[in-house]
């Protein structure tokens, strides 16, 4: 399983706190984050534990919300899809000792942006 192959969730933790220093020093993709950052390393260390198949945990979350409805909302558009793309690769690359399972992690999160930046668009109606 991806989880276990990753490094589990010490290695998701270390994975999501390098990408949000990324993200928090970033010109463009810091205006789509609010101030609360902790809030959003901790979403971000549940959503990618059950993506790659760690323990459920969203029994503490609005189960109603989702990628689509978190993100519908904002302006994001194709250069913040691929800076957080980028970002994330980086992050991985600098905190995950498996080739092949961060290889996998990416692919399953380019996907991801990929398909928010979709329902982004279609929600500005473009």
């Amino acid at each position: 399983m991806l989880y276990e192959e990753l490094g589990k969730r010490q290695a998701i933790e270390q994975l999501v706190k390098r990408f949000y220093e990324q993200v928090y020093a970033d010109e463009l993709l810091l205006p789509l984050f609010p101030t609360d950052r902790q809030r959003v390393e901790q979403a971000q260390i549940v959503f990618l534990i059950q993506l790659t198949g760690g323990p459920k945990q969203y029994e503490q979350y609005d189960e109603r919300m989702n990628l689509a409805m978190i993100h519908r909302l904002l302006p994001i558009e194709q250069a913040h899809a691929e800076r957080w793309i980028e970002l994330m690769t980086l992050a991985v690359a600098e905190t995950i000792s498996n080739p092949e399972a961060a290889a996998r992690l990416i692919e399953r999160l380019r996907i991801g942006a990929l398909n928010v930046l979709r329902i982004c668009d279609a929600h500005r109606g473009g």
